[in-house]
């Protein structure tokens, strides 16, 4: 799966597939709590907060390069945009899935040796399969 927000790379395929993929989806839940009602009652509002966040591994030909690329890589990403998800399903074919106007919430690298660790968070929207509007 590769991971795009804005033109901007995240995580690719093969060596730089992301691991430790989560998706959390979280819908705006209203609680109405009615006097004399027996129950609660929820309204969905349908406000929908998409929340993945995933961690890519990165090798380098020494350490001052991991270094360096951890420093230089957290300022060239951007912190918003529209974030693009690309997979493939059994047959090999690509499928798209979106969310407009994402954040980038969280990032953290650290090295072992010659091995940079991303571990990167987005926030966003509802996910969708259409591309949204530039």
């Amino acid at each position: 799966m590769k991971i795009h927000i804005g033109t901007f790379e995240l995580a690719g395929d093969g060596q730089l597939a992301p691991d430790t993929l989560r998706i959390n989806c979280k819908r705006g839940i209203q609680i109405g709590q009615f006097i004399r009602a027996e129950a609660a009652r929820p309204f969905n509002r349908q406000n929908t907060q998409t929340t993945v966040s995933f961690s890519v591994t990165r090798s380098h030909a020494d350490m001052m390069a991991a270094h360096v690329y951890m420093l230089c890589h957290e300022v060239s990403i951007p912190g918003s945009g529209n974030v693009r998800f690309t997979g493939y399903n059994q047959l090999g074919a690509e499928t798209l899935f979106y969310f407009t106007a994402g954040s980038l919430d969280t990032t953290d690298a650290s090295h072992t040796g010659l091995t940079t660790f991303h571990s990167y968070t987005l926030i966003g929207g509802r996910l969708t399969d259409k591309e949204p509007e530039i």
